[in-house]
């Protein structure tokens, strides 16, 4: 483990070490998102461009809509890391992870490359790469590109646009600033085509997910005093709505649609327990209540699993929420 570095040191230690390997593996934190998947995609086609072998491997599926991600198709999800690894490998990038545990793979020896914008990450990489003040993963491999000078093509901005985009809730989130729309102008010149983006991640869900939604929205509480929605999502559901895993993605953001609702739970029926994905409006602190159960992610979107049944990890929740909010 290293010590905290500036994000100008991590991004010129990160060019200098994909210049000098040659053989990398990426991967990225369990059930990857768009910022996951788009900002490995993205640093993948960085690398064969200057003429270095890489393999991405993550452990769970993901959406759809993701699939429309071009070099989608060369994402591995796999149960175990490549069986030759971590012979021949020159670096592990590990991708919006702020713990190694995230990545959902055993602990990873050798030379890590830790990129990162999450509050509380750990600081676990040879060399770390973060960044509190960036908006998603995927623009930060854009800025170690700026340094390395690759010419960036179409597929390549199009994978950092999607990570950019739904990072920052189609730049409508809080991390929406100055320095994402600059990126996304620099993405867009690039190529990255903003309407066909759109569509392909806002209006390419599987009828199953539309089906598992409406089922989920039925359990919606609205509970302290109208501030606090909770979205129960027990195993049976999936059956029921001819869905998978991967068709979760962007329920828990129907509660924090409601006004006056400051926080959005959504809780996940898991062997053992819970796992809950949280999202807050400005000013609650929801990394804190993550972090509780050993959980983390940002103050507006965290995640965590809670060893208790669902009943009862939504009161051990609502009452930690409260406090989060101020009673």
């Amino acid at each position: 483990m290293s010590e905290m570095t500036s994000p100008d040191l991590g991004r010129r230690q990160v060019a200098e070490r994909l210049q000098q390997g040659n053989t990398f593996l990426i991967t990225a934190h369990r059930n990857p998102d768009g910022d996951a998947l788009g900002s490995s995609i993205a640093l993948a086609r960085i690398a064969e461009k200057m003429g270095k072998r890489t393999a991405i491997v993550v452990r769970d599926g993901f959406s759809k809509p993701l699939h429309n991600i071009p070099g989608a198709d060369r994402v591995i999800v796999s149960d175990i890391l490549p069986p030759d690894y971590p012979n021949g490998i020159d670096a592990v990038f590990t991708m919006e992870c702020p713990e190694h545990e995230r990545t959902g793979f055993p602990v990873l020896p050798g030379p890590v490359v830790n990129i990162d914008h999450h509050l509380g990450n750990k600081m676990y990489g040879e060399i770390n790469y973060l960044d509190l003040e960036a908006p998603s993963v995927g623009e930060m491999v854009m800025q170690v590109n700026d340094l390395l000078g690759v010419p960036m093509d179409p597929e390549m901005a199009t994978a950092m646009y999607i990570s950019l985009a739904t990072d920052t809730g189609f730049f409508r989130y809080s991390n929406t600033t100055l320095r994402a729309f600059e990126a996304a102008e620099k993405l867009v010149r690039a190529g990255a085509d903003p309407g066909q983006i759109s569509l392909w991640i806002n209006e390419s869900v599987t009828s199953g997910s539309v089906r598992l939604l409406g089922l989920c929205l039925n359990t919606m509480e609205i509970v302290s005093q109208g501030r606090i929605a909770t979205i129960d999502l027990p195993q049976r559901f999936f059956g029921e709505a001819g869905a998978t895993a991967e068709d979760t993605e962007g329920i828990v953001n129907y509660g924090r649609l409601i006004d006056g609702v400051l926080v959005s739970a959504l809780l996940k029926e898991a062997e053992g327990g819970c796992r809950v994905s949280l999202r807050a409006k400005p000013g609650v602190d929801v990394q804190a209540v993550a972090a509780t159960f050993g959980g983390g992610g940002h103050k507006a979107a965290s995640g965590c699993f809670i060893p208790q049944p669902m009943s009862e990890a939504k009161k051990t929740l609502v009452g930690l929420l409260e406090r989060a909010i101020g009673r």
